[in-house]
């Protein structure tokens, strides 16, 4: 292809552009190259254009068509610089107008850094206790009688106690900001306090609003509190409405003490402070301190209006939760660094208090104090504000994704839907302005391109309608593989702008074609030994540039390696095609700091949930939150299933509008919340009345009949039957029954492979694929033999071919196995037509056969169920749920283009599950919740 490429960089980056440049294509203005190139190439032109572009690089590349049409291909840097269509301004003008920069939308932000700057400050001030310094200076593994956090929150409560007001957090704060905090006090209340008994140290009293604030943040930067099963019960019937009844329920066994009797005798030590607690001596952590509780006192009244108990403001929610991610990033931030204490260059002055030691970094310097607790504290404190200082832009300004041509054309079709929701969204936000958020649900037949069309959608709800940046959630691992590739062959997009995170590196490797990965990797560990970083397979392209990996830095320890660099792929790469529970981490995670990165790259990335129904009734409680999140961050989430339930996707709305309402509390500038529902027959968008959750129910529900009607007029590809099973009603043995129902299932076999089948051109042999369905891996293996030993297939003149596929299949073959039945089950051609089966396997099945029929059975587990872009020509389903076989069902002439309705059933529903068959209550259970009976 021939290009031309313009640019319009600017000072040093326009001498780095015309490098790059120059050595792939010939200049022919100052700022102008043309060239002949391969596509290929070109990518490696952008490559090269994106790691060293810089917020003064401008350049755009143009595919020269004809004589008189070219096409923009791509923008590397500032887009500002072009116009859509990537021409260049001639003249410029300008305007007097006030700028809303990103940062002055968050009018909570200085609460944000207050509390967190705070936070830091105080996050391990019980680790001045003699316990605790004693156990760093042996350095013994041995496990706190009470844990840092809950002594820390202790010790706040002992200076509001010394300041004689539990009401109103004026006195104490003021105590620190003017200097007069006496440390005397507050150690004399903390020996006291240990004296009284074992009931006054295992609570927390209840504090005023900014101490209680603090005293969660502490308490939860390490773990969240967390109890036992058995301990669970006595809250099962329990709820905790507000803030404040939540941290009254919070007591010491809930995660922060050692019960084991020889610990409670040592619990006195954790209330000892012989070399202080830092006031006296620690004069850069009491600067800070000064100076952040004097910040605090400024905002205050704003705070204790929003902790108004129990009318809170939906805002506090989303402040509490930026203050603890702050927190914690730079409690990991902080810990990851080696201390001044080898320097000694005096400018620690509590040097007699120590934080941490190598040992959860350096196994050779296990035993080697670290940080001082005051460079610590102050640290994590410094590092802790300038992390919330840019959470803003980390929620604005992360990389998008534009100029995707695949998304661009129109759709073929019966998949043209897809064109017209995308038109219909942009239509409605070009009338009613972007002032919004959408909910939306596409609830397309199976196999009518949901995944393409959400991409569609995606980029319909970005800002301008030209843009893509989202997480595109699954439930099957090997599945993100399958659509990664998909996304990149349909959509055309790169590794540049692409990361697909897969749950195993060992299936990344076989994908990727057994590629070695680097062994050493540089761990970013916290105290505990928690590792931030993600421990799964991520394929990527390293393409950030220095400006990206300096911002990146501010969050995470700068490093070079596959930790680091998977890291910032992970948050910077548009499309991240993931599956949901690492992105579940976000708010499931209860221990260590896993929340962090699915937490910050859903901050800045929509949401789109595929087949949201394939999930347990666990899950979908902790999909509901993660939609709530999505919504206090102000992002457009897509559930997509063809099978969706309303009241599934009443209650994800329920969750998406609570977090929408914490967001626009929270935030200067207001969303509106819009809905859109869509299938292939139509799509319909609307604000909704976000008080009225019926508004919702209504629209959903008239939705629905209309889809019905339409549904009940479309050519009937899949036609069903329940089959008997022999001697059902018998009293044989568990064994016999078995059998029995092999048979039954054998014999459904030979009627649809002799009624549902392709003709081979070259032999004129009538040949079917298709799948039988089990619900378990045990019978699945078992019906599979059953098929292969059974000696009556040469009477019903069939030749059978068996393959088993489920999930606990060797990894190596089931890879295989995945590859080779992409490749074959996609069947686009007319239904009926003879067909040239080309397949090397086919092909050599076929020509050995002796009978007129071939049959290539796979015998499947659910995995066949969701994802998989197959195209059958039959199925026999062991019963699950309603779900499980509306979704096999899809798979049966997925693809081939039909003209009217068939005329054989092509769908056998055993009347029973092996189960059931035995008398066994639940009958369908491990998958599925679907009757008990």
């Amino acid at each position: 292809m021939m290009v031309l490429l313009i640019s319009r960089s600017t000072g040093k980056s326009q001498k780095t552009v015309r490098t790059i440049l120059d050595s792939f294509a010939e200049r022919i203005g100052d700022d102008a190259w043309r060239t002949v190139i391969t596509s290929d190439g070109l990518e490696a032109v952008r490559t090269a254009l994106r790691r060293n572009a810089t917020k003064n690089t401008a350049v755009s590349c143009h595919w020269i068509r004809s004589r008189a049409r070219s096409d923009l291909l791509w923008i590397v840097g500032d887009r500002s610089q072009f116009n859509d269509a990537g021409a260049v301004p001639v003249n410029t003008t300008k305007k007097k107008i006030i700028h809303s920069e990103w940062e002055n939308d968050w009018q909570y932000l200085p609460i944000i850094k207050e509390l967190a700057g705070l936070a830091g400050l105080f996050h391990d001030w019980g680790k001045a206790s003699d316990f605790f310094q004693k156990k760093l200076r042996s350095g013994t593994k041995e496990r706190d009688p009470f844990r840092h956090e809950w002594m820390s929150c202790k010790m706040i409560e002992a200076c509001v106690e010394a300041s004689g007001d539990f009401e109103d957090d004026t006195p104490w704060l003021k105590k620190f900001a003017d200097g007069t905090f006496e440390e005397e006090i507050v150690l004399n209340i903390l020996k006291n306090e240990a004296k009284a008994g074992k009931s006054d140290v295992t609570k927390l009293k209840k504090l005023p609003p900014a101490a209680e604030c603090l005293t969660w943040l502490i308490l939860s930067h390490h773990k969240l509190p967390d109890l036992n099963k058995d301990d669970r019960r006595a809250y099962e019937d329990e709820k905790r409405e507000t803030f404040y009844e939540m941290m009254k329920s919070l007591k010491s066994s809930w995660g922060y003490e050692n019960d084991d009797p020889d610990f409670v005798e040592k619990r006195q030590e954790c209330f000892r402070f012989s070399h202080g607690i830092l006031w006296n001596e620690g004069n850069i952590w009491k600067k800070h301190l000064k100076k952040w509780t004097g910040r605090l006192l400024q905002d205050y009244d704003t705070l204790k209006q929003i902790m108004k108990d129990p009318d809170y403001d939906p805002a506090f929610r989303e402040i509490l939760l930026n203050a603890r991610l702050a927190l914690v990033l730079g409690d990991h931030y902080f810990s990851s660094l080696d201390g001044d204490a080898k320097q000694d260059d005096g400018k620690w002055s509590a040097r007699d208090l120590w934080a941490n030691t190598f040992s959860f970094r350096n196994k050779k310097r296990k035993s080697e104090k670290n940080q001082f607790l005051e460079e610590h504290m102050t640290g994590v404190s410094d590092q802790a504000l300038r992390v919330a200082h840019q959470l803003p832009r980390f929620a604005e300004e992360m990389e998008k994704t534009y100029d995707v041509k695949a998304l661009k054309k129109r759709s073929p079709g019966k998949f043209s839907w897809q064109d017209k929701a995308a038109e219909t969204i942009r239509n409605f936000r070009k009338d009613r302005g972007e002032d919004q958020v959408s909910f939306v649900v596409n609830i397309a037949s199976t196999g009518c391109g949901k995944t393409f069309a959400n991409a569609k959608i995606m980029r319909a709800l970005s800002p301008g309608g030209d843009s893509l940046r989202y997480i595109l959630a699954l439930g099957l691992r090997t599945l993100t593989l399958q659509t990664g590739d998909e996304y990149r062959e349909r959509i055309k997009l790169s590794k540049d702008d692409l990361a697909v995170l897969i749950g195993s590196k060992a299936v990344l490797e076989l994908h990727e074609g057994d590629k070695e990965l680097e062994e050493k990797r540089s761990a970013m560990e916290d105290e505990d030994g928690e590792d931030i970083s993600l421990a799964e397979g991520l394929a990527y392209e390293d393409s950030l540039n220095d400006e990206q990996r300096a911002f990146m830095n501010i969050f995470f320890k700068p490093a070079r390696g596959i930790d680091a660099d998977k890291n910032s792929a992970f948050l910077y790469k548009p499309v991240l095609v993931a599956t949901i529970d690492h992105m579940m981490g976000a708010t499931e995670t209860i221990r260590g700091g896993r929340f962090i990165l699915p937490m910050l790259r859903l901050m800045s990335s929509d949401l789109v949930i595929d087949e949201i129904d394939d999930f347990t009734q666990k899950d979908l409680t902790a999909i509901s939150r993660l939609v709530h999140l999505a919504g206090m961050y102000g992002r457009n989430v897509v559930l997509s299933s063809a099978t969706i339930p309303p009241d599934l996707a009443e209650g994800m709305y329920r969750a998406y509008i609570a977090g929408v309402k914490c967001r626009n509390s929270f935030f200067i500038s207001k969303k509106r919340v819009s809905v859109v529902l869509c299938d292939e027959f139509r799509t319909e968008m609307k604000f909704m009345n976000t008080d009225d959750d019926s508004d919702y129910s209504a629209f959903h529900q008239s939705f629905i009949e209309k889809r019905v009607a339409k549904l009940t007029r479309q050519i009937t590809k899949r036609s069903g039957y329940i089959a008997d099973c022999e001697d059902e009603d018998t009293e044989d043995a568990k064994s016999d029954k078995m059998q029995s129902y092999f048979e039954s299932i054998r014999k459904q076999v030979v009627r649809l492979s002799k009624e549902n089948f392709v003709v081979d051109e070259k032999t004129g042999k009538k040949v079917s694929i298709g799948v039988v369905r089990m619900a378990n891996i045990d019978p699945c293996v078992k019906v599979s033999l059953y098929l292969l030993q059974n000696t009556d297939w040469d009477k019903d003149d069939i030749t059978p071919r068996i393959m088993t596929y489920h999930s606990r299949q060797i990894l190596l073959l089931r890879h295989e196995q995945e590859k080779y039945l992409d490749s074959v089950l996609k069947r686009k051609t007319l239904y009926g037509e003879p067909v040239d089966i080309k397949d090397p396997v086919l092909r050599k099945h076929i020509d050995q056969a002796t009978t007129d029929y071939v049959v290539f059975i796979i015998v499947a587990t659910p995995v066949e169920e969701v994802g998989r872009d197959h195209d059958l020509d039959w199925s026999v389903i062991e019963p699950s749920s309603y779900r499980s076989i509306i979704q096999l069902a899809g798979r049966v002439l997925r693809h081939r283009i039909m003209s009217e309705n068939i005329e054989k059933k092509n769908i056998a529903v055993m009347r029973w599950n092996l189960r059931g068959l035995n008398g066994k209550a639940p009958a369908f259970i491990y998958p599925g919740g679907g009757l008990y009976n």
